[in-house]
Parts: structure tokens; sequence; C-alpha cells
């Protein structure tokens, strides 16, 4: 046993190997004169270093890909968060506000149908990307113009993107993952039916993000995380949430978009008559934005304990942070401190500041959306208030010094860099 005290196990170098299985032979008495260098147990040798290796390193990656924080595969960073019941961000579609004005010559028309899935148009440098309605609008607002009326719609928003759906057949029997197969997949859209009976009985059901409030009836779906970058579908299993009967069929309908490359867009064109409507012109209230790709892998890895550790509840001024920045990826930074932190001191309230993208300070529609997501989480008695963040804007000067005995470059490459 002492002569294998020669042997490195600690290593993770092929020539490291080799050398200490030619250390640990010649420490015995029949090979201690012998040149392994020039012999063919020279082959052999390297035969067993290419063995430890290789098995050095699998099982290196192996050990790596256990643990969260040394994880490098995005399959083994998206299993350690599913077990901390956390869902990545998936792509998010870019969106705008609108405002149609139609003018009609059909003076015994009373409203125009804006149907949903009416689409639109917009260029973004030298690309082209589809807009969308998700749902109906019925324009009701007219306005005498001459013969004409002029009929001017509500705000409408819509998303950039296209639709896609997936079908499957539920079969208990041989259990199917209910995988939605586009990997650029807007979670926000997901809609599931599910027909049943040979399509006689057709079944809604609407996403949950809890176990809390769903009874055997409850006709909800999860969503959670699979492999290649893509999410699965999950059905209630009858305690908590509906089961679906064996034999449906179950269609898995989304909206599939670009993430960030529409953001900017403001000039957008109808592609299609409504309502049997030429006269259209379209107005921008708001240029797309909010567009993002999916969650990278050192914000899961953040995210994901953290998100653990909040529970989908905002009870800390860290839980407010968490909250947001995990469910918003428009948002840089926030920070949070509580109203007995406030001079003079705000009892009941929280105060949050927020900085996004590209943009000085907080709009009311964002405002307005944080507060509806934070009602649901927060405590009844506290109140959300947003604070704009203070900016400090710094304009460098700098001078450079060289010496242009140990350089090449001229000034201009040095300026460029």
């Amino acid at each position: 046993m002492a002569a294998n005290s020669s042997i490195v196990l600690t290593q993770l170098d092929f020539d490291s190997y080799k050398d200490s299985l030619k250390t640990f032979l010649k420490s015995q008495d029949r090979f201690k004169d012998y040149d392994f260098d020039g012999s063919n147990l020279s082959v052999l040798l390297d035969v067993l270093s290419y063995n430890t290796y290789q098995n050095a390193f699998y099982l290196n990656m192996v050990s790596n890909e256990m643990f969260l924080d040394s994880a490098k595969l995005r399959d083994s960073v998206i299993s350690h968060a599913k077990e901390l019941n956390y869902l990545p961000r998936s792509f998010r579609s870019s969106s705008a506000v609108i405002q149609l004005v139609i003018t009609s010559t059909d003076t015994a028309k009373r409203s125009i149908v804006i149907p949903k899935g009416t689409s639109f148009t917009s260029r973004v440098d030298d690309f082209t990307y589809n807009f969308s309605t998700t749902e109906n609008y019925v324009i009701t607002k007219r306005t005498p113009s001459g013969s004409n009326l002029v009929y001017e719609s509500e705000p409408i928003r819509v998303y950039e993107g296209s639709y896609l759906s997936d079908t499957y057949t539920i079969n208990y029997a041989n259990p199917l993952v209910y995988k939605i197969s586009n990997k650029r997949v807007d979670l926000e859209s997901v809609l599931v039916t599910v027909f049943e009976d040979n399509g006689t009985t057709i079944q809604t059901y609407k996403r949950a993000t809890s176990l809390f409030g769903h009874d055997e009836n409850a006709k909800v779906f999860f969503l959670q995380p699979g492999i290649g970058d893509t999410y699965e579908v999950v059905f209630g299993d009858g305690v908590v949430g509906r089961k679906p009967k064996n034999n449906s069929a179950c269609i898995i309908e989304y909206r599939s978009c670009n993430g960030e490359l529409p953001n900017g867009a403001f000039k957008f064109i109808n592609t299609a008559r409504i309502d049997n409507e030429a006269n259209i012109v379209i107005e921008t209230i708001t240029a797309s934005a909010d567009g993002a790709v999916a969650e990278d892998l050192s914000s899961i890895k953040y995210n994901a304990p953290r998100a653990f550790t909040t529970q989908e509840r905002a009870v800390t001024s860290e839980d407010y942070e968490n909250l947001l920045k995990a469910n918003f990826p428009e948002i840089n930074a926030v920070v949070a401190y509580g109203g007995e932190d406030a001079n003079p001191p705000q009892y009941g309230r929280i105060f949050l500041s927020i900085d996004l993208d590209e943009v000085d300070g907080l709009p009311k529609i964002k405002e307005a959306e944080y507060k509806k997501f934070l009602r649901s989480r927060s405590s009844v008695a506290i109140e959300p208030l947003f604070v704009s963040p203070d900016y400090t804007y710094l304009y460098v000067n700098t001078n450079i010094k060289y010496n242009i005995n140990l350089t090449g470059l001229n000034p201009e490459d040095i300026r460029t860099y």
C-alpha cells in the first residue's frame, strides 16, 4: 500500500497521470531498471492514462452539473431551477399601443368590429415584424364628417409575433409530455383547450401559478421548464386541478415572437380590411417596447434561489425586489424600503424605486402594471408607492499618455480603443 502513494489522483492532466504510473511501476522490483519510454509498455501506459483522464474529466463535469452554482449546461440549470419551483422567463413579445381612425361611407352602420388577430406590420431597421390584436374590439364612437362617419377607437394594444399550436391526444396508458415545441414562445399568450367526448364537449383551461384555491373541478394547467429550452404544459391530477378525460384532444395555442428586436417600432400599417372598411388611419400612442429574449443562465442562477425564498409573496422589501426583477425583464434595477425607514416615517407603505431600460423615470402605464402584479402578492395593509430614482450623469474627459516606443498604434487607433 505504501507504493501506491506515488499515484497522483488529484490532477486532471494526462502527463501527470502517466508519470505517476511510471513512478509506481519503477517502485516495483521487477520494473526497477525498465525503460518505459522506449518500450511497448509505454503504449499501455498511454491507454491507462487516457482512460483515467477521460473518466476524471467526465466525473468532474458530472459533479459540476449536480449543483446550481457550478452547472454549465442550460438543461442542468433548468432542472435545478425546477426543483426550486422557479419558472425561467420565456421570450416576451414586444407590444405597442395604437389608435384607429376609420372613415366609413356606410351611414347605416352603427359600429365597427376589430376582430381578434387583426394584423399590422411595422419595420425596425431592415426587418418587417407582424403585430396583432389579442381580443375583439368594438368601435361605437362615431362622428359625422360630410356624408361619411368617422370612427375613433379606444387605445388598442397589439403584440408582435405569429400564432402557432401543438396538438396532442391524451392517453393515460402511455403518458405524454405536452411540450410547447417552439422555443420562442411567450408564456403569457399560452391558451389550452381540451376537446372531450369526441369533440362534443369543449373545456377551456386557464393557467395557474400556484396550487392554492384549486379543487378537483378547477380547469387549470401549470407550466414548467422542459429539456432543450422548451416548456411543458402540466394538467391537474384530479385532486388539485381537473384531470382531462382519457383520449381527449389537447390543443396548445401560443404566440412565437422575436424578443427585443421589434422594440422601437412606431409606424404601423394595416395589412387587410377591417369590417370591410379600407379608409383606415393608424396613430401610434406608444411605440413598441418590452420585448425580451429568454432568461439567460446567470439570471436563472441568481433569481431561482431568491424566488424560492420569496414563494410568490411580498413580505420583506427584498421580496418586492426579487418578485419584480424575476417577472419583468425590462427592469434594470429596483430598490425597495419600508415606510418606517422614510423621513418622516410612513407606516403601512413600501417605497419602490425602479430603473428601466432606455427610460428615465417610470411611466404611469408601467406603474399601474407593477401595482396590479403586486396587489395579489402583498399584504392588504401595505400600499406600494413608486418614487423616481435620482440619476447621476457623468461626462468623462480623459487624457491618454502613451510611450511611442512601446506601441505601434497611431493616435487614431488609440482613440478607437
